[in-house]
């Protein structure tokens, strides 16, 4: 679990027991199954500042602010006193999950960098988010057709199917998958972000916005899918959480607190699969679909799966 060790016997094996708040922020608390020692995740311990203040300073400052800009808008936000100085030293201690780095000096215009717009669907509100600059220079030559249909949403979205259709995680369909269970840095920058959540409903917006943000392979979240599916009759539809571009593949990735006990995951981003392949015309073999917590990332090929529909 994020590497963690008990600090009274250096046992691995913990359980999570818990939140606890503090003067700075919520910490989450883990107990040991071997000796039974509670503690607390000590990632922001004896830091003056809130967990939700160096998020909001390592995503102001890659989005092209200066450290004295990052700094100013942060004490004006939080009400705090802070400095270029502090700024950077956070910026080099959590520079490992932040690859955005390598790039950042190639955008200096912090309000073009990405685009953003909500779309109402099911009486649920979606933000829409995409990165300029990545979408134009990573993607654009290798998936131009992704490209396209993702700026499409810059006028809207045709809202009239997500009004008939049925959610990508309701049809009735068996999925059986062979998927690969590891930590990668999605685990890592998710770890990190729901850090500053104030409730659990805040959860999916912090990791999107930081990986989208800070990832240097993520590229859009919230992306609008959808398609006919003859064998139903209906219309499916859905709203890719995460979609990124590494390895000359397309990842469709979905954030899944508790990752290891979901069984619709795989369906779902399936169905997001199709929908994405078909609309944005990707080689259905040139994707891949995940999806992940802090603890877990689980990764299959759709080209692989086997999907059946369950007949009544």
């Amino acid at each position: 679990m994020k590497n963690l060790k008990c600090p009274e016997c250096s046992s691995k094996y913990i359980i999570k027991k818990g939140m606890r708040k503090g003067n700075f922020g919520v910490a989450q608390l883990y107990r040991c199954k071997e000796c039974g020692t509670t503690f607390a995740d000590k990632t922001f311990k004896h830091r003056t500042y809130p967990a939700r203040v160096v998020y909001s300073a390592i995503n102001y400052y890659n989005l092209g602010h200066t450290l004295d800009e990052t700094s100013k808008l942060l004490n004006q936000k939080f009400k705090v006193k802070t400095s270029k100085t502090t700024v950077h030293s956070w910026l080099k201690t959590f520079q490992d999950i932040c690859p955005i780095s390598s790039i950042r000096t190639n955008f200096s215009f912090y309000d073009e960098v990405l685009f953003t717009k909500k779309f109402e669907h099911e009486n649920l509100d979606y933000e829409f988010m995409y990165h300029k600059y990545k979408l134009d220079v990573l993607v654009r030559k290798r998936f131009p057709g992704l490209a396209t249909y993702i700026t499409r949403f810059e006028n809207g979205c045709p809202d009239e199917f997500f009004e008939i259709g049925e959610r990508c995680s309701q049809p009735k369909f068996t999925t059986k998958i062979k998927s690969k269970r590891r930590v990668n840095l999605a685990c890592k920058m998710a770890g990190f972000a729901v850090q500053s959540k104030r409730n659990n409903r805040e959860r999916h917006d912090l990791v999107e916005k930081f990986m989208i943000i800070n990832d240097r392979a993520t590229i859009a979240c919230e992306v609008p899918v959808w398609y006919w599916e003859k064998s139903i009759d209906s219309g499916i539809t859905g709203h890719i959480d995460i979609l990124q571009e590494r390895n000359d593949h397309v990842y469709i990735l979905d954030y899944k607190p508790g990752a290891i006990k979901d069984k619709k995951a795989p369906k779902q981003l399936y169905h997001y699969a199709v929908a994405l392949s078909f609309r944005a015309k990707i080689p259905f073999e040139h994707i891949r679909c995940a999806w992940f917590d802090d603890k877990a990332y689980y990764e299959y090929s759709p080209s692989e799966a086997d999907v059946r529909l369950i007949k009544k």
